[in-house]
């Protein structure tokens, strides 16, 4: 039997209500925030990547997915959302000329890496980038877009940790400082580790392995070197926050596993999946655009785990929609009689379906218990007969006979949407 690889999943239509129901919160929240969908490639020339998110990050140095096509071109299955929308942002000239432009994706992800609860090699996310403007605002508002999303879940059990890590301007100081912290402990640090202190020290505040972890406790905090612009900027956000209303906790440690951000970076953690503790994430990347060939342009997003929100969400209830009419019938003439009637009333916009073989009604009627079914129309020999329906509502078993020029209306009002 042919297996799909490690760390891939299949959703079933079982999981499909949970899904729509992740996927429609965020929808629903981006359209409120006036955000415009945008579909990027699933690949992308592994330059788009290792320009955007940075070559010393785990994610271009060990789990990416990089192959070279037919024409020696190197490509890469895209490992996050934001490099792709970015770069479509400055190959765009319609779009990049805009004063303001706010977009939004939902899709697939790639990373090579070991699968775990919540970590998969092919996972999906959905999220937000916003390009134009600096203002601080706007970093509160793609954080209370995730909240929204949050609350329209219903979920509770989460924090929101917020910090600054400068701007190119203030940061070089603390990352001097942070090398020489590192430096005197650097037999303590893991391979890795050891590497990213020569190369970029700030990756090691980022690193999950219990033995750098623990040393961070006791390396300097950003707050004593970024800018007064940055503090302003992150002054500007949290009065923000608190005027929405939105708690958080600041970790002056936070820096994401990506190099581009600049200022603003942004977690929703949760200790409902382990070690894999971030649902969602994001900050401000006001370089970015330039790094792609565009102009100097300030933008800030945030992306989403929908496997992860899934996990999350075990146990809640969700409905299945199931199918509104299902067609039970004795075959020959009233099979004929049902696909005619299948088609008007998908016309309609109802969904119909039926079995083509000339099975027992309590067969049909099991199969319609099956698939959910609203409502029943029975087509035996009497309905034959008569040229009638017998349309059954299968909650609450009433049953009527009509006529196929009322076929819609009963069905309108058996079948509640």
């Amino acid at each position: 039997m042919i297996q799909k690889p490690p760390g891939i999943d299949d959703i079933f239509p079982d999981k499909i209500p949970l899904w729509n129901l992740i996927t429609g919160s965020a929808r629903q929240s981006f359209r409120l925030m006036n955000y415009r969908e945008i579909i990027i490639p699933v690949m992308e020339y592994t330059d788009v990547f290792a320009r955007g998110i940075g070559n010393e990050t785990d994610i271009v140095s060990k789990e990416m997915f990089t192959f070279e096509d037919r024409g020696g071109r190197n490509l890469t299955l895209r490992p996050e959302g934001t490099a792709s929308v970015v770069r479509a942002y400055a190959e765009n000239g319609e779009y990049n000329r805009l004063a303001l432009c706010k977009l939004f994706y939902i899709g697939p992800m790639f990373r090579a890496e070991r699968p775990q609860k919540g970590r998969l090699r092919q996972f999906n996310q959905f999220g937000a980038e916003l390009f134009g403007d600096g203002n601080p605002y706007y970093d509160y508002e793609v954080i209370s877009m995730m909240e929204d999303i949050t609350d329209r879940l219903g979920i509770r059990d989460y924090t929101l940790i917020i910090n600054s890590i400068g701007c190119p301007a203030c940061r070089p100081a603390y990352i001097a400082d942070l090398k020489k912290y590192f430096s005197s402990k650097r037999d303590l640090l893991c391979d890795d580790c050891k590497r990213r202190l020569e190369k970029n020290p700030l990756r090691i505040l980022d690193c999950k392995k219990e033995s750098c972890s623990a040393l961070k406790s006791g390396s300097p905090p950003i707050t004593g070197y970024i800018c007064g612009e940055c503090g302003d900027h992150h002054s500007k956000l949290k009065a923000h926050l608190d005027s929405g209303g939105t708690k958080y906790t600041e970790d002056p440690l936070l820096v994401r596993g990506l190099d581009y951000y600049t200022r603003t970076t942004f977690e929703f953690v949760t200790e409902k999946l382990g070690g894999q503790n971030a649902f969602a994430a994001g900050g401000r990347y006001d370089n970015l655009v330039e790094q792609f060939g565009g102009r100097s342009t300030p933008a800030v997003g945030f992306a989403a785990g929908i496997e992860r929100i899934m996990l999350m969400l075990e146990g809640v209830v969700t409905v299945d929609d199931g199918v509104d009419v299902y067609l039970v019938h004795v075959g020959g003439e009233a099979l004929e009689k049902a696909v005619s009637a299948a088609k008007l009333i998908r016309k309609n916009g109802y969904s119909a379906d039926l079995d083509p073989n000339e099975r027992s009604f309590k067969a049909q009627f099991k199969r319609a218990d099956r698939e959910k079914a609203k409502a029943c129309i029975v087509i035996g020999q009497d309905e034959i007969s008569s040229n009638n329906f017998t349309v059954k509502r299968l909650d609450t078993g009433e049953q009527v006979s009509i006529s196929e020029s009322a076929l819609i209306e009963t069905i309108e009002k058996m079948v509640a949407r």
